[in-house]
């Protein structure tokens, strides 16, 4: 089983190590798609700690390859995947295809802009006291989806949310047990 992550530069370290350590104990492998091949900026919350390669291009990455796709969030990354037309249009595909979506933090910020969060529940970073100018809730609410963030985890059919890296543990857990009932 291979599941595709989303990144671009600035994407938060927890929420892509944490899930992928989990998707491959539990046997998955994952691959790393982004805009291009350049080796992709870490950041540990406003701080970059490192580089990440990128396994293949937006552009030679096919959909059916994968039995889901897990979106990270972080201060920039999904903001830049969420302008690219490829990017929505594999995102869409996936979905299509009843596969898994996971979106964490401003991850839920690609999901929406995609169009697959329309009529569906939702969840992504909510603290909105501490920096309003990182909050998703208008973008998801934008593009139609039910916003909630009364919950870590949030599971709407295929699509599975979470808001912070605090629900790691919660995030986890629900694509483990998606997979499980698959």
């Amino acid at each position: 089983m291979k599941i595709g992550v989303l990144l671009a530069d600035a994407f938060q370290d927890s929420e892509y190590f944490l899930p992928k350590y989990e998707l491959e104990r539990a046997g998955a492998r994952t691959e790393v798609i982004s805009l291009d091949s350049k080796p992709l900026e870490i950041y540990s919350y406003f701080s970059r700690i490192g580089m990440l390669d990128v396994d293949r291009t937006i552009r030679d990455a096919d959909p059916f390859d994968y039995a889901g796709v897990l979106v990270p969030g972080g201060a920039k990354s999904p903001a830049i995947l969420a302008e690219n037309d490829d990017v929505l249009s594999f995102l869409r595909r996936v979905s299509k295809t009843g596969k898994l979506i996971a979106s964490i933090c401003r991850g839920s910020l690609l999901v929406a802009r995609s169009g697959i969060a329309e009529g569906r529940h939702l969840t992504g970073f909510h603290l909105a006291k501490e920096y309003p100018e990182l909050v998703i809730r208008p973008i998801v609410e934008k593009y139609g989806g039910i916003w909630r963030d009364d919950q870590p985890v949030v599971v709407d059919g295929n699509l599975i949310s979470s808001r912070h890296p605090d629900d790691i543990a919660q995030f986890s857990g629900a694509i483990r047990e998606w997979f499980v009932h698959r």
